[in-house]
């Protein structure tokens, strides 16, 4: 337990931990003054969207519909866009993912006084594994988050893939084992397997408590869940995960970002929305643009 990672605000020992451990904390990551701004927005918009019916009442794995997820926040705050761009944090996002990568979400999750310990799982659950040639496998169009390869918790003797996301979860108000800090398991991320779905928990845990301010990031392969909130207060995380240029994001920023955003969006927002044509990739007009064209702004069928 004592070489698990603790906050810290040493590049060189957070990409240790996120190495070793498959996750890290970045500790002080924002100041107490924005942070009160994101608490007071996400609030905000949390109570509105309950209000008129539009909030993602819950996951499969949430049937009780006591937490909340408010999705797409590029367009719901101009405080939820000041918080991309924390040194550390992209230190490490090109650690694990390179220099080249995209926003995937940009949510967050309220876990509140009652709310139970979800199973654990990965966001990397959609990637295919490794297959010698010839061998039978798994069609990546096949994958579903509950039929992938499963197994003892240890790291792998064959080949794994590498992680292609990364998720950073901003701690909005201090998380703690009683107000249901996020759940991780040290060492998954080199198992190349999934989770079961198993509650309790089959593998033990550490809750990822540390103060408000503090950023947690995990590698995608990283084991994790929701942990249970039994306390009085919720518990406010803003999450951002990232993923490699190459992949579909969880939310389709280049659709669903508004217009007034977009107008006012510098290059390095444009590049973390997927708006960046990266090796053609992405591209809507000319092969050369560097980056896509709304339809508007395109040629359509033409004639001599």
């Amino acid at each position: 337990m004592a070489q698990l990672p603790k906050p810290t605000r040493d590049i060189a020992r957070l990409k240790s931990d996120i190495t070793t451990h498959g996750f890290c904390f970045v500790a002080e990551a924002y100041p107490p003054d924005l942070l009160e701004r994101l608490k007071a927005r996400l609030g905000e918009q949390a109570q509105a969207e309950r209000e008129r019916g539009h909030h993602k009442q819950s996951y499969v794995q949430d049937p009780d519909g006591i937490n909340q997820w408010l999705l797409m926040l590029v367009n719901k705050g101009s405080v939820f866009r000041e918080v991309l761009f924390q040194p550390l944090v992209s230190a490490v996002l090109e650690h694990v993912l390179g220099r080249e990568h995209v926003l995937s979400e940009m949510s967050a999750h309220i876990t509140r006084p009652g709310a139970k310990l979800l199973p654990l799982h990965t966001d990397q659950w959609w990637m295919p594994v490794p297959q010698l040639p010839g061998a039978d496998h798994r069609r990546p169009g096949d994958i579903t988050r509950d039929n992938g390869l499963t197994g003892a918790l240890a790291p792998s003797k064959t080949p794994i893939n590498p992680a292609m996301c990364v998720n950073c979860m901003c701690m909005v108000s201090d998380f703690t084992e009683k107000n249901g800090a996020t759940r991780l398991v040290p060492g998954s991320h080199l198992t190349g397997l999934q989770p079961d779905q198993n509650v309790p928990h089959s593998v033990e845990s550490v809750a990822a408590a540390a103060p408000a301010g503090t950023v947690v990031m995990w590698d995608g392969r990283t084991w994790h869940a929701a942990g249970a909130n039994d306390g009085n207060d919720a518990r406010y995380g803003y999450v951002n995960m990232y993923a490699a240029p190459q992949m579909r994001t969880l939310q389709n920023f280049t659709l669903g970002t508004k217009d007034e955003v977009l107008r006012d969006a510098s290059p390095e927002l444009k590049r973390l929305l997927g708006l960046k044509v990266w090796y053609s990739y992405g591209m809507t007009g000319e092969m050369a643009d560097g980056f896509a064209k709304p339809a508007k702004d395109l040629i359509g069928e033409m004639r001599p």
